[in-house]
Formats: structure tokens, sequence, C-alpha cells
């Protein structure tokens, strides 16, 4: 381990940094030549730098860790350019509540879940570099998360999003600039959620979005018409998305936005009533205004 490892490791520019994680079916196999040539063979991302310290051989790197959760049994850090990633493996499960928050509702196949569930090791990604865009931070993230699918993952996480994806869509084909499709992720697929909602009306359930605020849109809300609603909605809200995002527009309560297929909505904040909207920032609830 470096002599300045642990202050480095330990540094941190953001209270709550952007972070990831991944699940694995088997314990860590990895190390840092490997790391950092399978990602220096991703185009345009440089030349990796990739510092690994095995816990087993310097115990004291486990204490740079929070010691509530299992002990951790490999820390690296990750850097190219401004890019600056911490890495936290630890051959035992993640906390079963937040895995069930992200990968329940997530659209991933039935037996992912289950291995999820039942996986034997995870990763914890966070962000420390000196990128000041939140989308190339995540993309950043999600460029080391993409390597790690490569040793047998099962899923992707974003805990604060709630949601999560397949590892293995992480995974770029042929020729496939990876850090272009991360990029142009739909956002709620990965950077900020998409979630349904029981709120103990079940032919008419709430999808929201959460953790959008990262990014500086505002978390979407809108309750369907009926489970069949539910895809059209996140096509719905990724659009909107991508939308404010790339023109920089910024809609308030009482605007309305035209889908050119003849849907309207308006936006609204939510009542009192709807306390399962709570926000860390701006939530905005979609009306059809054909209703």
């Amino acid at each position: 381990m470096g002599p300045d490892f642990a202050a480095r490791f330990g540094e941190s520019r953001d209270a709550v940094p952007q972070s990831l994680q991944v699940l694995f079916r088997d314990p860590i196999r990895f190390d840092a030549g490997l790391l950092a040539r399978m990602l220096s063979e991703i185009p345009s991302l440089g030349d990796v730098r990739v510092e690994l310290v095995s816990v087993a051989d310097h115990p004291v790197a486990g204490t740079l860790v929070s010691p509530a959760g299992p002990p951790a049994s490999v820390l690296a850090l990750i850097e190219w350019g401004p890019h600056r990633i911490k890495l936290a493996g630890f051959d035992a499960p993640m906390p079963y509540g937040p895995v069930e928050v992200c990968v329940g509702p997530a659209m991933i196949p039935p037996p992912l879940k289950h291995d999820s569930k039942y996986h034997a090791a995870h990763v914890l990604l966070y962000y420390a570099g000196t990128e000041p865009f939140p989308l190339e931070r995540y993309v950043a993230l999600g460029a080391v998360a993409s390597v790690l699918a490569r040793f047998d993952a099962i899923v992707v996480m974003h805990e604060e999003a709630r949601t999560a994806v397949q590892a293995l869509d992480l995974i770029p084909e042929e020729g496939e600039d990876i850090l272009q499709t991360l990029r142009t992720l739909p956002i709620p697929l990965l950077w900020g959620g998409f979630v349904k909602m029981d709120t103990g009306t079940p032919d008419r359930p709430w999808v929201r979005s959460f953790a959008n605020h990262r990014l500086g849109l505002p978390d979407l809300a809108y309750q369907l018409k009926d489970h069949a609603e539910t895809a059209r909605t996140f096509q719905v809200f990724s659009g909107m998305l991508g939308y404010i995002r790339e023109l920089q527009e910024s809609f308030t309560p009482g605007d309305t936005v035209d889908l050119g297929d003849g849907t309207r909505f308006q936006f609204r904040l939510p009542t009192e009533a709807e306390w399962f909207l709570e926000s860390e920032a701006t939530l905005l609830v979609l009306e059809k205004l054909d209703e």
C-alpha cells in the first residue's frame, strides 16, 4: 500500500458522493493490472491508473470503510484524466434492504432477481474526482461498472435512484462506444430510477423517479390508468427528462407539454395526501389534460 493511499482514499469532495453498486455471484477475484488493462481498452478513456490494496495484506486499509457493514476485502483507487473512482469490495452480501429496494422493482429477468438475493460478494463505487458535470461523473462510474460486469456480475445498482440493470447490459458489444452508450442511457433506466409504487390502489399504481436532482433535473410522478401504461410512461419520463437536460429547459407547476401525438400533460406539485411522493428536490406530478 502506497504511503498516501489512505489519505487519498479518505478524501471526499462531496458529502454524499455519486455512487453505483455491483453484485457478484462469487467472491471477488481481480487485480490492479487486469483492471487497468481492461479500462485502458475503452476508446478515448486514455491512460488509467489503478492502485489496489488487499485488506488481508494491509489490515489497516479495512479502517478506511464504515464498520457498519461487513469488512472490506479489497480497496482500490481508479484514476484517469479528472476522474477518481473509489472502489470498496466485499466478499459478503450487501444488506438485503437496499438490494430489495433496487432489484425488486427493476426491469430485469426474474432469475437475476433471484441471483441478486443470494449474491456472494459486492463492490461499492464512489466518485471522488474533479469532473464538474454530474452526467460525466456517472459515465465514469458506469465505465468502471462495465468492466466489473465481466467478472460474472449479476446486476449494477444505483441505490440512491432505487433501480438496477442487469450487468450484461453494460458489457459493450464489439465496436460499441460504451462511454457514448452511458451518456445516452434513458435517465430513468439507471441514473434517475423508475419505480412503481403500491399506494393502496392496486389497479392504478403510481410511478415516480428518484435522484434526478443529481443531474439538476426534477423528479417526475404519474398515476397510471392501469398497469398497461407502465412502458409508455417510462418512455414519456425518458423523453421529458432528456429534453430538459439537453435543452436546459425547465418546467414549473401549471406548465403544459404536448407530446405531438395528441397527448398533453400538465405539471403540478404533489398534494399533502400524496406523502409517498416526497422528494429531496423538485418533484412534478404529470396529469393528462384530456382527463
